[in-house]
């Protein structure tokens, strides 16, 4: 549930960002080039950016779904391992 808001309220945020270059366009009241160039390229630039994010984002707040903690199994807590006998300083 927590997620879930966190994405949304990134992807409003992310939706203002990306209305900008068109606000300003419309503001300035920008020339030709502007209009057909550059405020779709800033504005595709800024989507791409928000896009990776969004994924970004997405994949971790949603991996502490995916890959729950790693516990040692009760059963292996008194196993030793081969290294557990070695003594390293019998050979000096």
């Amino acid at each position: 549930m927590f997620n879930s808001k966190i994405i949304v309220i990134y992807r409003i945020v992310a939706l203002l960002i990306l209305s900008v270059p068109i606000a300003l366009n419309l503001y300035i009241k920008g020339d030709i080039v502007s209009s057909i160039i550059y405020v779709p390229l800033i504005t595709l630039a800024l989507s791409c950016i928000a896009i990776f994010i969004d994924g970004k984002l997405e994949g971790l707040l949603n991996r502490g779904i995916a890959l729950p903690k790693f516990k040692v199994p009760a059963a292996n807590i008194q196993l030793k391992t081969t290294n557990d006998d070695i003594n390293f300083n019998s050979h000096c």
